[in-house]
């Protein structure tokens, strides 16, 4: 009487040889529901730390306008308050304009810049590839 063992290895394996084809079951709603949901708190997390980076652009300008000396980056960050708080009202509209106007374009090209690595990421991601 010879001692054969099947493990279930071996049954997954001849299954596999033996079947026609190799057709992954079809996703339900379930699924892509999930995926649309990722897809959603991934982007704004994405998006969150973009404004962020773009929020922190202006503070290190400051800092290496002022050598990372924390004095001299206060007397500028002073300097430009007093002449704001002193400018009249039509003077401080038009630079809060402007300011808005450049952080805006600096936050869309730190996203543009980002945006090719977070797509390869997502993609990646959900088609459950490992690192």
């Amino acid at each position: 009487m010879p001692l054969h063992l099947v493990t279930p290895i071996d049954r997954a394996q001849n299954a596999r040889a033996d079947s026609d084809s190799l057709d992954l079951p079809a996703k339900g709603w379930r699924s892509h529901a999930a995926d649309l949901c990722y897809i959603v708190l991934r982007g704004s997390t994405f998006l969150a730390s973009s404004y962020l980076m773009a929020l922190g652009l202006p503070l290190l300008f400051f800092l290496l306008i002022s050598g990372g000396d924390a004095g001299v980056f206060f007397a500028h960050l002073a300097n430009i308050s007093d002449r704001f708080l002193g400018a009249e009202q039509g003077r401080q509209i038009g630079f809060l304009d402007e300011f808005k106007f450049v952080l805006i374009g600096v936050a869309t090209l730190v996203v543009v810049w980002r945006l090719p690595r977070f797509i390869n990421d997502l993609e990646r991601e959900l088609s459950g590839e490992k690192l």
